[in-house]
């Protein structure tokens, strides 16, 4: 049994959060530089080489890749032979939610999460929205997501008829992209989720902008490479001021559904896809 303590996990997150919101992963980044030197438009060039420039001063002055410092989505995996140490908590939740607290304090980044109904600021950008999910073995592992809401605003979900096919889904996605214009910051990444029931779908749509810049699932990259070319095609742009490149990467994840539906949802990201994984 691995025994795992409180405040490793604790310590692991805060660092993320930092990581996250002043670098971005070095594949993402790749994607971003790609891009620049792909677009043929002037102005969706300086767009991209404003990013670029952005993205240095960020990391070279300790400042936030964006005002918009979201909201913090953290997936974990827990081996099932691993054990927590609990001290001064009771739950993965209130040590997310510490972390994040201590992160978005520490590094004055702006709070930006507000109670439901009242709308009041939390003042400490907590709670986070935390998922689990058990693995065997002894591995803990987490992916941590830091999500602006520009971007967020433009999540889809539809239940199409379970005789739907891949080439509707896309239809669809295209035209969700389109829809979002200018809105969720483009060049965009996107994650597009099939399957399960309706939450299921948007879970998955959400945790498929995780695997961006990483290497492809032969299953499903067929439909990714296609994905990127038609949203491509749309025109919007770097910015949403015209161009070549509006996507730099989309991603499919898949689960069983039901034989009376299929349920597909799209969650996109802005350019500054910030993310980070960690493990113990």
């Amino acid at each position: 049994m691995k025994i795992i303590k409180e405040k490793d996990i604790l310590e692991k997150i805060y660092h993320a959060v930092e990581k996250a919101s002043f670098t971005l992963d070095p594949s993402i980044k790749q994607l971003i530089i790609d891009a620049q030197k792909k677009e043929k438009s002037p102005l969706g060039k300086k767009i991209l080489d404003v990013i670029v420039q952005n993205l240095e001063i960020a990391q070279n002055k300790h400042l936030p890749i964006c005002q918009d410092t979201g909201m913090v989505v953290i997936f974990f995996e827990i081996g099932s032979n691993t054990r927590i140490e609990f001290q001064h908590f009771e739950t993965i939740q209130q040590i997310a939610d510490e972390a994040v607290k201590k992160s978005y304090r520490d590094f004055y980044l702006r709070k930006s999460i507000v109670n439901i109904p009242d709308r009041k600021n939390t003042q400490d950008n907590t709670p986070a929205i935390v998922w689990y999910k058990n693995i065997p073995g002894d591995q803990f592992r987490f992916s941590l997501m830091i999500k602006g809401f520009g971007s967020e605003n433009t999540t889809r979900l539809k239940m199409f008829r379970p005789t739907a096919s891949i080439p509707e889904i896309i239809r669809f996605t295209v035209k969700c992209v389109k829809e979002a214009g200018p809105n969720p910051c483009p060049p965009v990444f996107v994650g597009l989720g099939m399957g399960g029931t309706a939450e299921k779908a948007v879970f998955l749509s959400k945790y498929a902008l995780l695997d961006a810049g990483q290497p492809r699932n032969n299953e499903t990259s067929i439909f990714e490479e296609q994905l990127i070319s038609k949203i491509n095609a749309l025109g919007i742009g770097p910015g949403g001021f015209g161009g070549d490149i509006t996507c730099l990467d989309a991603r499919i994840k898949t689960y069983p559904t039901h034989i009376a539906g299929f349920p597909v949802a799209v969650s996109i990201s802005c350019w500054a896809h910030r993310s980070h994984r960690g493990y113990l």
